[in-house]
């Protein structure tokens, strides 16, 4: 097994479940993050809180220590934030020495990036790429790197099925379930509804979130998953207006802040959870798909969303996959459905068998061994 330092500015829902898997793994693991972050339990993990600017003076203090381990991999974990003066110093460490891999893992990754931009310079340096998508990984066709060898791959954000008990049955808090939602309840008592996440700013009613928000809420009463309280006050009435003048004045509603019970019974009792055609990270996908598992929610989601995770998901079978390129026709025979609920649960192929999830993770481990070997 290998000795590996994880960078990562951020203890997070990708980072620090890596980190304890690659543990799980017999890999010995150097965590090497940002001054003030903490992990619950460091669990055999070396944890390293020393950047508190991520400069260039900070990794030239750092470097003697840290590569004093002796590594053989510096795994470099990127999100939507630039690329460091540290970040550079560390790759071109680990590029200089002859023994050591490095790796380069992005979690963000929307468009082809620029000739000459940092991070471009450190993907083509990088003996090893991850990207959290089928997407996202091609767009680095075309790239001209140092390594005729490059190992590609790719890694999605973590979903933490061995650290947590999400497939447990949830405890109910006395006091979250003390929380006034009377009315909040007795809108979905009756009425089966779906659940559509919202993450608008304003209301327009050009936009293809609120036309197709529309058109379901014409066969299904919609629960908008969030709030307006932060809309612009002409925002919200014109909203309200514009869904009367359609006929759909009592069809929809906020969800509102939602305490963790409750978020629970609203996924549990909804008739599907609809990603589809909202534009959302592989992080926030991800953390949909911990949500969805775990309450056994009916899931729709177009066909470039379910490339994240892509081995647990297979289309009318677990889930509903709508063709991205199509979207709007395939939302017509979505909705004449007649049972919203797919034919198989994922949630209890997983409990059955946990080590589906760690697909992801051998193909990391194949390339560490792939690129381990070709530097003897």
């Amino acid at each position: 097994m290998a000795k590996i330092i994880l960078v990562t500015e951020k203890v997070n829902s990708t980072s620090w479940p890596l980190a304890l898997s690659l543990k799980a793994q017999q890999h010995e693991v150097i965590f090497l993050t940002s001054h003030g972050e903490e992990a619950a339990n460091a669990d055999g993990i070396r944890f390293m809180a020393y950047f508190k600017k991520w400069s260039f003076l900070e990794a030239l203090r750092i470097l003697p220590m840290i590569f004093s381990y002796e590594p053989q991999v510096l795994h470099i974990i990127l999100d939507n934030t630039p690329l460091t003066a540290a970040h550079a110093v560390l790759a071109s460490y680990a590029k200089s020495h002859p023994l050591m891999v490095l790796t380069t893992s992005l979690l963000q990754f929307e468009r082809r990036l620029r000739t000459g931009s940092p991070t471009r310079l450190l993907l083509q340096e990088s003996d090893i790429i991850t990207c959290p998508s089928v997407d996202s990984l091609a767009k680095l066709r075309g790239m001209s790197v140092r390594s005729k060898k490059q190992g590609r791959g790719i890694l999605p954000p973590a979903l933490d099925l061995y650290e947590s008990t999400m497939l447990e049955q949830p405890h109910y808090e006395e006091s979250e379930s003390e929380i006034a939602a009377e009315e909040w309840s007795r809108h979905l008592k009756d009425e089966p509804y779906f659940v559509i996440p919202c993450f608008e700013k304003n209301f327009s009613a050009d936009s293809l979130y609120f036309r197709r928000l529309a058109r379901i809420a014409e066969t299904h009463f919609v629960v908008l998953w969030g709030s307006n309280q932060d809309w612009p006050l002409r925002s919200r009435k014109l909203f309200e207006t514009w869904m009367k003048s359609q006929g759909l004045g009592d069809r929809w509603m906020f969800s509102g802040a939602l305490p963790a019970s409750l978020e629970r019974d609203l996924l549990k009792q909804t008739e599907c959870l609809i990603l589809a055609g909202i534009k959302l990270s592989p992080q926030a996908i991800s953390q949909f798909y911990l949500k969805v598992i775990q309450c056994n929610t009916p899931l729709a989601l177009d066909s470039k969303q379910a490339s994240v995770h892509a081995h647990l998901w297979q289309k009318n079978i677990n889930c509903w996959i709508l063709n991205h390129e199509s979207l709007d026709k395939e939302f017509s025979s979505f909705l004449a459905k007649e049972n919203f609920r797919p034919p198989e649960s994922l949630q209890e192929k997983l409990i059955e068998d946990r080590h589906l999830t760690d697909t992801p993770l051998n193909e990391l481990n194949r390339l560490y061994t792939r690129a381990l070997s070709q530097l003897k």
